[in-house]
């Protein structure tokens, strides 16, 4: 069985309401196909994480944001069909909305989501872990 660690970065996005930006998966993505996430992604290798987010939000939304702020990190396990684990460290930053957005090929919608109402969405793994710790 196959190790391999995994650094994730995903953003909290809240707009004037209060609610939450969820991005939905489209068929271009491996896993969780159809699913409902937090803009984010992998850093990659010698990437900043501060950067990597800014870059994420950037690919994933179309938006620069200037201000992000790192409000949790986690670590899970993860097990994937190929019998690997990955070991995945989740950093979790905040940041308010404003702009327009303008979705990449990786999402086909965009929705923004009020705390009691997300459970009601099929979120993948990462997205509950950086939502409901």
């Amino acid at each position: 069985m196959e190790n391999e660690n995994v650094s994730v970065v995903e953003a909290i996005i809240k707009n004037s309401k209060g609610e939450i930006l969820l991005l939905k998966r489209s068929k271009k993505n491996k896993h969780y196909v159809g699913k409902w996430q937090l803009p984010g992604g992998k850093v990659e290798f010698g990437e900043k994480i501060n950067l990597a987010i800014k870059r994420e939000l950037f690919e994933e939304v179309g938006i620069k944001f200037k201000k992000v702020n790192l409000s949790k990190v986690f670590s899970l396990e993860s097990n994937f069909k190929n019998n690997s684990v990955k070991t995945i460290f989740l950093m979790v930053f905040e940041t308010n909305f404003f702009g327009k957005i303008k979705l990449g090929e990786d999402h086909t919608k965009f929705k923004f989501v009020s705390l009691n109402k997300i459970n009601k969405k099929s979120l993948t793994l990462i997205s509950k872990k950086s939502i409901f710790g």
